[in-house]
């Protein structure tokens, strides 16, 4: 894939410690079906960081679909985004959740991760 909808390496969480820096330092919004951390950063993009766990979710075919949902709509709304980083957490409504739920739900919490964080700014 090209063009602004990739999900390049640049894009993504992997560190442990930056994980725990948007845990600790972060702003939070969730529902019923994940929770969102956002954390602003000094690369100029939105990054993306998950942790869909068994418990939550179930077993590696429930994980990896909903792992694949949120990247979608991550990418889709990446080039809106300001520069944070993001970690979404599962939480049980997303077992049974279809894409459609899963897409609002996560539109509605990156906007408002977004919005807490620039509201504690000013």
């Amino acid at each position: 894939m090209t063009g602004p909808f990739r999900f390049r390496p640049c894009h993504r969480l992997l560190a442990a410690a930056d994980f725990d820096r948007v845990y600790k330092q972060g702003r939070r919004a969730g529902d019923g079906l994940f929770a969102v951390n956002a954390l602003a950063n000094e690369r100029g993009v939105a990054r993306l960081g998950m942790s869909v766990s068994a418990r939550t979710v179930g077993n590696a075919v429930c994980r990896n679909r909903v792992r694949r949902i949120i990247r979608e709509v991550f990418r889709h709304e990446r080039p809106a985004l300001p520069a944070l980083d993001f970690v979404v957490t599962s939480r049980p409504g997303a077992r049974d959740a279809d894409r459609p739920a899963i897409a609002t739900s996560l539109t509605r919490l990156f906007a408002e991760a977004s919005r807490k964080l620039a509201a504690q700014r000013h």
